[in-house]
């Protein structure tokens, strides 16, 4: 369990066009009910633990004043964060649109590093099909 005060939260991570208010509250009740949620993904660079996955999650128990939440954290960058992010939800939780999805792959594409990568590399980081 990590205090959530302790969590980074960067925009650039959140590979969704906008976060639902109806999830986050749902997620709050579930909280507040005692239900147990599946950790979120951090990536710790030795001084910040940013959220990569779980952005839902993490809000609801924040509207629900809960102080840690279950995380699961690997060594990386903010940067690890984000790769990591586009491919997120694509098997669980909260449905992505055509629109997160959109986003995930233009995340990549807008970046100088990561756009060059193959069409088919970028679409398996962001868990779309390559056409």
């Amino acid at each position: 369990m990590i205090d959530i005060a302790k969590i980074k939260i960067d925009s650039k991570a959140q590979s969704r066009m906008k976060l639902c208010k109806a999830t986050i509250d749902e997620y709050a009740e579930a909280y507040k009910e005692g239900v147990k949620f599946p950790p979120v993904t951090l990536f710790y660079d030795g001084e910040s633990y940013w959220l990569a996955d779980g952005f839902h999650r993490y809000f609801g128990a924040k509207h629900a004043k809960i102080k840690q939440i279950q995380e699961d954290v690997t060594p990386g960058t903010l940067r690890d964060a984000i790769l990591f992010s586009v491919g997120a939800n694509a098997n669980h939780g909260l449905r992505r649109s055509i629109a997160d999805r959109r986003k995930a792959v233009r995340t990549l594409l807008d970046d100088p590093e990561w756009a060059k990568l193959s069409n088919r590399e970028i679409a398996k980081h962001c868990n779309v099909s390559h056409p």
